[in-house]
């Protein structure tokens, strides 16, 4: 087994469980609705996540041709699923609150901050993690990358800044556009 198929067990647990979580998190949604308010903006977020997890699982495979694999660069590239999964725990109540009644508007707003600050946490170590696959790696991203990166960052940390509902009614569906319109240009292949 080489490194990377070795290392690649643990950030592949970490992904799923926030996949994990996320989807058990809308199995309960829909198991508990009769006692449940859903609100659309948090709907779109479970999306957004979701949709970043398998992102960060897709490109974890970039990796692949490291050698030598150091304790720090493991550590570091474990922080990018550690944040999604602690970002899926933000996101949902806890599962022993199953059988209360949610109302999940002031739950995304009692938990927006944290959640944003974590969400956000994910640009500045996905940019670190582009340059240490080397300086042509990251340029071969193009401007689409650095500009997408600078909209997310200072996009979420608006969110996590403001309770303005228009605001996170308005970013929840930019988030999710940019999210599939920058997987189309960055992310079409494995390799």
């Amino acid at each position: 087994m080489a490194a990377f198929e070795y290392l690649s067990v643990l950030i592949s647990i970490i992904l799923a469980l926030g996949m994990t979580r996320v989807l058990g998190g809308v199995g309960e949604m829909l198991q508990a609705r009769s006692h449940r308010r859903i609100y659309w903006v948090h709907a779109i977020w479970i999306v957004n996540l979701f949709l970043y997890l398998v992102i960060a699982w897709w490109i974890f495979y970039r990796w692949r041709n490291q050698q030598p694999w150091t304790f720090f660069l493991f550590v570091f590239v474990l922080i990018s699923p550690t944040v999604l999964y602690l970002a899926s725990l933000l996101l949902f109540p806890r599962e022993s609150d199953v059988d209360r009644a949610i109302d999940y508007k002031t739950h995304y707003y009692a938990n927006h901050r944290a959640f944003f600050v974590l969400f956000g946490l994910f640009t500045p170590v996905d940019i670190v993690d582009s340059l240490l696959k080397g300086v042509p790696h990251f340029l071969a991203l193009g401007p689409v990358y650095f500009v997408s990166g600078l909209l997310y960052f200072a996009g979420l940390m608006t969110a996590a800044i403001t309770r303005n509902q228009r605001y996170h009614e308005f970013y929840a569906i930019f988030f999710l556009l940019q999210t599939i319109i920058i997987s189309l240009f960055i992310f079409q292949t494995l390799v």
